[in-house]
């Protein structure tokens, strides 16, 4: 029998994402590791403290799936201001009308199977300052598939060798755009997105550097930050050096056991921390007609604290 080769990492446990109380709303976590479905608040009409409680649940929990809400453009715009100042959001054009919302959208008649985002990433990476959170609402959802996977890189981080720490903390990985956004990809993105307002842009072949391991600025938590779709190197590794360290690294990310699964219903307001997790829409739904809207929050530059 092959050994699996985490099994000697750190698991979570069912206490890493117990609920901490709320008088405003009832959290139930999805999995050991993260993620938690909210019920019985409507975040257009929250007073200010049931909002700071949510955003301590989303904190803690790292995804709030938020059932039974019901907005518009305009009112998820309302919301995620709630949250902090909206963040940037590049090479996708917003709604027309607005300009902090997107809409993604894949039609029943599409001729491929690709959806937006498909491949693991936290949000906009490449950015000198990417978001903090991702609000993504259900406007038009099909009855099954297309799910939403995310991984906590809490948990990830949390189960590294203390050799494999001590290697990591001064490395810094090399994040870009270009693989989905870059002048290469514009033929695909036409063929396959027709139905998304993508920019293809010479700018998505820049390059930033950022901490390989992350400090969780509201927490303290350390988290791993790389992921398959927007890091390309690590700052003075060789490609073939980078390569296997990172397809490490990407493995470790998405185990299993470091994971939870949002499914979608029409209403549901999804909300994640960038800071702290992967996330991976699941493109299983090819026939099938999916409309949503998305905002997201300004964040800070990723840093990495002494231990």
């Amino acid at each position: 029998m092959t050994a699996n080769p985490f099994f000697s990492a750190k698991p979570p446990t069912a206490r890493s994402n117990a609920p901490r109380p709320s008088a405003h709303f009832t959290a139930r976590p999805l999995t050991g590791a993260l993620g938690a479905e909210i019920t019985g608040i409507d975040v257009a009409t929250a007073s200010d403290a049931a909002i700071a409680d949510l955003r301590a649940a989303l904190v803690h929990h790292q995804v709030l799936a938020i059932r039974g809400q019901s907005l518009d453009p305009a009112g998820m715009e309302r919301v995620a201001l709630r949250f902090g100042a909206f963040g940037q959001d590049p090479y996708v054009r917003p709604l027309p009308g607005f300009t902090n919302v997107l809409r993604l959208l894949k039609t029943a008649d599409e001729a491929h199977p690709n959806v937006f985002g498909e491949a693991w990433h936290s949000d906009w990476s490449f950015l000198d300052t990417p978001p903090a959170f991702t609000l993504l609402y259900g406007h038009d959802v099909p009855d099954w598939g297309g799910d939403t996977m995310f991984a906590s890189q809490i948990r990830a981080c949390e189960a590294l060798s203390p050799a494999m720490v001590r290697l990591l903390e001064p490395l810094k990985a090399v994040h870009s755009a270009r693989r989905g956004y870059g002048p290469a990809s514009r033929e695909a993105v036409a063929d396959r997105l027709p139905n998304m307002d993508i920019v293809v842009s010479e700018t998505a072949m820049a390059t930033r550097l950022h901490p390989v391991i992350r400090t969780h600025p509201e927490t303290g938590a350390r988290a791993l930050y790389v992921s398959p779709a927007y890091t390309i190197g690590l700052d003075g590794f060789t490609d073939a050096e980078a390569e296997a360290l990172l397809g490490y690294l990407f493995q470790l990310s998405v185990d299993h056991r470091f994971t939870c699964r949002v499914r979608w219903e029409q209403g549901t307001l999804t909300i994640w921390d960038n800071r702290s997790v992967l996330h991976l829409p699941v493109g299983d739904y090819h026939g099938a007609r999916r409309e949503m809207y998305r905002a997201t929050v300004a964040g800070d530059e990723p840093v990495l604290m002494p231990a």
